[in-house]
């Protein structure tokens, strides 16, 4: 029906339709805010009961995140946590067209070494794992597509965060702290400071069963034209033949890093996506 205006009125069952939409868009915001503060730590049923919906509805919504990417589930625990499309959405359309042009030195990397390699960039202060190449009827390992954070305990991480200057690593200390998560990490602001210096010099970041036992990695920095850091790129071992593979696997790995490095020589300088938190 049209009002006297001769605009059309909208009937109360239209209304009602109209503002189910909403709801479920507001349920999926509320989400994603649930599992940035807290995911890992809440099951589909929890996350049900807090946003105020069925389990059925809850677990469609969730399944639609993962789909997009948005969320991930985690391996342990039941949870979720933030997955790798929103570093993507806030960081703009050039940093997955940075995804991309890399990708080929990644897969290529794994394929010549027949270890798990990854891609990583820095985004809101800790490091973001972007690609995870596996050689085939490969386990799992090491960390996933989409993990963030830790970056004073991966080899990525310290690549991407020697890259920032001292100053940027006093405020990642004072954001997030030195959480030991083994008994290797570093915990003590000054050692990680000489740590990293040691990688601005060699251009080389290394991690020792210091994000998970029985977990070696390298990693070195991916630079655009001008000469900026972008990302880093990394292999992963094992204890046991980091022994023997060690050498090899820094220079295979740096060679992967100029390779990927080439594959933006022709692209502009992508926006940075990487700055802390503010206030």
């Amino acid at each position: 029906m049209e009002t006297d205006g001769g605009e059309r009125s909208i009937s109360g069952s239209s209304y009602k339709r109209q503002d189910e939409k909403f709801k479920s868009v507001r349920r999926v915001f509320r989400i994603m805010d649930l599992v940035s503060e807290r995911g890992e730590d809440l099951t589909a049923k929890q996350l049900a009961r807090e946003i105020g919906t069925n389990l059925s509805s809850c677990y469609y919504l969730l399944g639609l995140l993962v789909d997009e990417g948005y969320i991930e589930r985690v391996s342990q625990g039941g949870g979720y946590r933030i997955g790798p499309a929103l570093p993507s959405l806030h960081q703009g359309k050039p940093r997955s067209d940075f995804d991309a042009r890399i990708e080929p030195a990644v897969k290529e990397l794994a394929h010549r070494t027949q270890r798990h390699a990854y891609a990583a960039v820095l985004w809101d202060g800790e490091v973001v794992v972007t690609q995870v190449k596996s050689p085939p009827r490969s386990p799992p390992v090491g960390v996933v597509k989409g993990f963030h954070g830790a970056s004073h305990a991966l080899a990525l991480g310290k690549v991407l965060l020697a890259s920032q200057g001292a100053e940027f690593v006093d405020g990642y200390i004072d954001d997030y702290g030195l959480e030991a998560f083994t008994p290797r990490t570093i915990v003590r602001p000054a050692e990680l400071h000489a740590q990293l210096n040691k990688v601005r010099m060699v251009g080389v970041g290394a991690d020792f069963e210091e994000f998970a036992r029985n977990l070696c990695c390298v990693a070195a920095p991916i630079y655009s034209a001008s000469g900026k850091v972008e990302g880093a790129i990394g292999l992963s071992t094992t204890t046991r033949r980091i022994r023997d593979e060690g050498q090899r696997m820094t220079s295979t790995v740096q060679r992967a890093a100029a390779e990927a490095s080439t594959l933006l020589s022709d692209e502009p300088d992508i926006k940075d996506g990487k700055n802390r938190k503010s206030g």
